[in-house]
């Protein structure tokens, strides 16, 4: 049975959004067969980078200094925070209204001629997403694809890319275990599938375990592949609103570099870029790299949406250790509020108690997303609840039935030199944002 075409822009997103109520994931087989269909990649320079933290911001590095060294980018990220069209973007410009609803129609064209009598394919959300990029960047003639996979790596419809001019794996952590498996090791190997023969990697080699398995793959396949640490950062100097470090690789390099955010986890994401760009031939000391570096701006990440109110999209272990290292480290001068929420997938326990247990927050508040995916409002209630007692800081805990009422209380209720942070969920992240741009721009 063929798909019919959609009319407007509207209907492309409501069809797309619809996708996962009648579409699974497919077989690799079938998305690499569907994947030849749309084309060669004839992208001069295509970089994959798959990871469980960093590797949208790494993304956002790259594409920010090839933008500044005057190449046409095309980058393809998830999730979006507010605006689906925010996943496929060239030189930072999401696609337009019009193509998107020309891609959407394309996509469905091509799964009609795929199909035959028999066969009732059709690709998953994140598939169809993809494969939009892929037809849209390449009609678009672009120098540089920059494609961000989605969960895992082996089996991301993105690793269907048919060349890849480099692959990044940015930092692993337990994050979709019900998908990737319960063991940094098995989740590191499900990351390396990206690996292709031949092609050079870069990879973050904080964690042994990990760097061991992503090492022995690349070794598999005759990949070239390069370790980056925080060994290879120095931070020299930390203000409030940026970090200068210099990078070291395997010779001195004294070219100093900035990232405009006081989030230290920005400085590891961005040598994993430099390395990359030093890889693939860029010079690394050039002012179009230490510019694309410094003016690189990814949303959702220690992102300041009004004076002294920051958004981080911190979810997992990870990513919240990484945002109780910035908090504690911000140098604030009077209380500090927190706002969260989360999705049920997460080990919202595990991270409650970490915010709970650094003592870095007086007034701690809650509410429900509306999600079906949703922590219910009752449980965050319970979980803070519990954890009263474990801080060396007594904070006030409050309930809100919605992000709306939440975020606007909170915001009234911050003085000079009090910081409100938001972090939990991108869910919570795009929620935030959409209610501001609504409510407040």
């Amino acid at each position: 049975m063929s798909i019919d075409r959609v009319n407007t822009y509207n209907e492309a997103v409501s069809y797309i959004l619809e996708i996962p109520r009648f579409s699974a994931k497919n077989t690799t087989d079938d998305t690499r067969s569907f994947m030849g269909r749309l084309g060669k990649c004839d992208t001069k320079t295509v970089i994959h980078v798959a990871g469980t933290n960093g590797k949208g911001s790494c993304c956002a590095f790259l594409n920010s200094v090839y933008m500044k060294m005057g190449r046409k980018t095309g980058l393809f990220t998830s999730p979006h925070l507010v605006d689906i069209r925010e996943r496929i973007q060239i030189d930072g410009e999401m696609i337009s209204k019009e193509d998107f609803l020309k891609y959407t129609n394309l996509i469905i064209d091509s799964v009609n001629e795929f199909r035959d009598d028999d066969s009732s394919y059709h690709p998953s959300f994140f598939e169809f997403l993809f494969f939009m990029a892929f037809r849209y960047f390449e009609d678009r003639h672009i120098d540089v694809a920059i494609y961000e996979t989605g969960l895992g790596g082996r089996l991301d419809a993105t690793n269907s890319l048919p060349r890849k001019s480099i692959c990044i794996i940015t930092e692993i952590g337990m994050d979709h275990m019900e998908y990737l498996g319960d063991s940094l090791e098995q989740i590191a190997g499900e990351k390396a599938g990206i690996l292709m023969k031949g092609v050079p990697a870069v990879y973050w080699s904080g964690r042994k375990e990990c760097a061991e398995i992503i090492k022995n793959a690349a070794d598999s396949m005759s990949a070239p592949c390069y370790g980056v640490s925080s060994e290879n950062a120095k931070v020299l100097r930390t203000a409030e609103k940026s970090i200068d470090f210099s990078y070291k690789c395997g010779y001195d390099n004294d070219t100093i570099f900035t990232v405009n955010t006081y989030a230290q986890y920005q400085v590891y994401n961005a040598i994993l870029a430099i390395r990359a760009l030093d890889l693939l031939g860029i010079d690394i000391s050039s002012e179009a790299v230490k510019q694309g570096i410094a003016q690189m701006r990814w949303p959702g990440r220690m992102e300041e949406i009004e004076k002294n109110i920051f958004l981080d999209g911190g979810h997992n272990v990870d990513g919240i250790e990484a945002f109780i290292q910035t908090v504690t480290a911000d140098g604030c001068k009077g209380k500090r509020h927190l706002l969260f929420s989360a999705v049920t997938d997460k080990q919202v326990e595990i991270i409650s108690r970490m915010l709970v247990e650094c003592a870095a927050f007086d007034r701690i508040s809650v509410c429900e997303l509306n999600s079906q995916r949703a922590k219910k409002l009752t449980e965050l209630k319970m979980i803070f609840e519990a954890l009263a007692g474990t801080s060396a800081k007594a904070y006030e805990l409050c309930v809100y039935g919605d992000v709306a009422s939440a975020f606007d209380k909170e915001r009234e209720l911050i003085k000079d030199g009090d910081r409100l942070y938001i972090c939990g969920s991108l869910y919570l992240v795009g929620a935030v944002k959409e209610y501001i741009e609504a409510k407040y721009l």
